[in-house]
């Protein structure tokens, strides 16, 4: 079973009728294979000549484009398969220094086309391509653990900037670090395990949990803040459940965060909302599979964000931007949107070699 399960066979919004809860059939599994079919038919003619996407923050773009095919088990050696062109525009537009990020949002931009260097290796059948892109991935993990910060504090510290003029770590740019850190991890690259502790501990350190000294609501029990002192938000816990159920972190505390969430009912709305639900749809996939259980209030989350986004699927097969999103984010526009759905929609296939076990 996979997140696929969870969205196509066991998603269903639930409903209680005196004591008894009815659970309606769940959307019919060809809905959800046309969608995605459909979106990578759209992020296929959307690719740039020079084999990049989009026209603002071209390297995010790119790495979560050659994410979105990766999830959904595209391989670089088939046919007119776009990754290859994607890998080597990456290559040949940033420097050899291991920083492969745009200048806005440098360092999350950074991790993603990181991640997607990393989940290509051992795929690629051109040589050369290959081998460039193994020395450059094996320089963004050089970059990438000179750039944490190695102060002590887990409220506060161990994590990464989003820039590096930033004074404050920021927790969802540390989940796609420790996403890369881990698919290196995977492929037999050495990461000291004190740089691992320091990262989750950072996570860790804005979760609302009882016995942390930290007081706050009963509500906002298992969620993540983006500081340590502040409200829960669903990005954030999203974030913080994704890294935890991939690394394997206290039980309890990945309950809690999977609780907080059930309690959270995904909306159309928020500059968050494909990072956000990307987070989630991972996290919650692995504790179920973990566990070997779907509540029905977990089903009814993740048949939620599977009604949004098919209620905002365009008829070219893109997806569109929720309202309240940064400027930034509204002029990436439909190609970044379709990666990310796609990404979300995939995230239990267990395709990629992240999501291989530990």
């Amino acid at each position: 079973m996979k997140l696929w399960s969870l969205i196509v066979g066991l998603l269903c919004v639930s409903a209680v009728v005196g004591a008894e809860l009815v659970l309606p059939p769940p959307p019919p599994r060809a809905a959800l294979e046309r969608s995605l079919r459909e979106a990578l038919a759209y992020m296929r003619q959307a690719q740039n000549e020079d084999g990049s996407y989009g026209a603002r923050q071209r390297r995010l773009q790119t790495g979560l484009a050659i994410l979105a095919f990766l999830s959904h088990g595209a391989m670089p050696s088939q046919p007119e398969s776009p990754i290859p062109a994607a890998a080597a525009w990456l290559l040949d537009n940033t420097s050899e220094d291991g920083f492969l990020g745009d200048s806005d949002y440098p360092m999350e931009s950074n991790a993603v086309a990181a991640l997607a260097l990393a989940e290509c290796m051992g795929m690629i059948d051109d040589p050369v391509l290959a081998r460039r892109v193994a020395q450059r991935v094996e320089a963004a993990l050089d970059y990438a653990l000179n750039l944490q910060d190695k102060a002590v504090g887990a409220d506060y510290y161990g994590g990464w900037k989003p820039n590096q003029k930033a004074k404050a770590n920021d927790r969802r740019v540390t989940a796609w670090y420790l996403f890369f850190l881990r698919s290196m991890e995977m492929r037999g690259y050495e990461v000291r395990q004190r740089a691992l502790d320091r990262a989750l501990d950072f996570m860790e350190g804005s979760q609302k949990v009882p016995d942390s000294g930290h007081h706050f609501p009963r509500e906002d029990t298992g969620g993540f803040s983006y500081d340590a002192a502040g409200l829960p938000v669903v990005s954030i816990t999203a974030a913080g459940l994704a890294v935890m159920s991939l690394y394997e972190r206290d039980r309890n505390r990945r309950a809690l965060a999977v609780d907080w969430l059930a309690r959270n009912r995904p909306i159309w709305y928020g500059p968050n909302f494909y990072y956000s639900y990307y987070f989630a749809a991972r996290g919650l996939t692995r504790e179920r599979l973990r566990s070997g259980e779907i509540a029905a209030r977990e089903r009814a989350f993740a048949n939620r964000i599977w009604e949004l986004l098919r209620e905002h699927q365009n008829p070219d097969g893109s997806f569109q931007i929720p309202p309240g999103n940064a400027e930034n984010t509204q002029e990436m526009g439909k190609s970044y949107a379709t990666a990310m759905a796609v990404l979300v929609l995939n995230a239990g296939r267990d395709l990629m070699p992240i999501d291989a076990t530990r």
